[in-house]
């Protein structure tokens, strides 16, 4: 998956550098324009952050095909879309080839991701429900500022760790758990936003976490993200991440990787290294970066996988 990084000084050029969208931006507030672009795309996939420092009016029309869903990363002050009043956590929606209008305030920080829209709507009736399909039809969902939080907390730290890292997408593993991470975070915004999310019993979450259990045993050599045991479960990140909060007191992220990690040092104390390798073991729970499997085995055991004692 391409993945770029501009900085750039014109706003005409800043509209000209988004791939994928028909549109232009005029700059309506005085004062030198300065934005930062950053997009990642694929076949199926179209993801942008950006953030401008001048008040912005953009006109456009979206992908063909391809259903969009854009949201502040910082709550707005005010401003304009599909001729509605947005302010705080808007999610903007899109539909294939739909004309847009959007003022922005004189900051605006947001990110925004295109799927083809079969796809967009099959995620939402998997991971949110069927009743919020039709939802994606309006122009503006309100987020709540509580389910919110998840952008700062959460999804900035991630964007900024994936923009600083100099390998970026650089493998299928790694483009799929990018995809999968910011996917989950706008579905669960979506579940906020349409008011679809349910409080289950405790057997009910502690079902949801077995379920979880036996698919990662299943799939043990696959890297299983957040996403795909919502799409498994037919159930949001939000109802994930309570299941494991209630059960375990850990996120879902968690879990998995302590999960992995004992199974992987199971192998290792049951084997001997010239049955087997550190990074075969390791690679049979998915981990294919010994690097940071490495790390992450110090960081939860207190010692490096070599220091593992062995089967003699």
């Amino acid at each position: 998956m391409e993945f770029r990084v501009s900085a750039l000084d014109d706003v005409h050029d800043h509209s000209l550098a988004v791939s994928g969208w028909e549109q232009v931006y005029h700059q309506i507030t005085p004062g030198r324009f300065e934005s930062t672009l950053v997009q990642a795309s694929d076949d199926n996939f179209q993801f942008f952050r950006e953030s401008t420092n001048r008040r912005i009016a953009q006109a456009g029309v979206s992908p063909e095909g391809f259903s969009s869903i854009a949201v502040p990363l910082y709550g707005l002050s005010t401003g304009t879309f599909q001729g509605q009043h947005i302010a705080g956590f808007p999610l903007m929606l899109l539909g294939p080839g739909e004309e847009f209008h959007l003022h922005t305030p004189e900051s605006m920080h947001y990110i925004g991701v295109s799927l083809p829209s079969g796809l967009m709507e099959q995620l939402v009736s998997d991971t949110v429900d069927e009743s919020a399909v039709s939802k994606l039809t309006q122009s503006v969902l309100q987020v709540p500022e509580s389910a919110a939080a998840v952008l700062q907390l959460h999804l900035v730290p991630f964007l900024d760790a994936m923009q600083a890292t100099e390998d970026r997408l650089s493998s299928v593993e790694s483009d799929r758990r990018f995809q999968h991470e910011v996917m989950s975070v706008l579905l669960a915004l979506v579940e906020a936003a349409t008011g679809n999310s349910r409080d289950l019993t405790h057997a009910t979450y502690s079902d949801i976490v077995r379920r979880c259990e036996r698919f990662l045993h299943e799939y043990a050599e696959e890297p299983v993200t957040v996403l795909d045991l919502c799409a498994m479960l037919r159930c949001s990140r939000r109802t994930l991440q309570t299941s494991f909060q209630r059960v375990a007191n850990v996120t879902p992220v968690e879990y998995l990787r302590s999960y992995r990690l004992n199974a992987v040092r199971r192998l290792l104390r049951s084997s001997n290294a010239a049955e087997l390798l550190i990074g075969d073991a390791a690679a049979r729970w998915g981990f294919t970066h010994l690097s940071y499997f490495a790390r992450e085995y110090r960081d939860l055991f207190g010692e490096l996988p070599s220091q593992t004692p062995r089967k003699s």
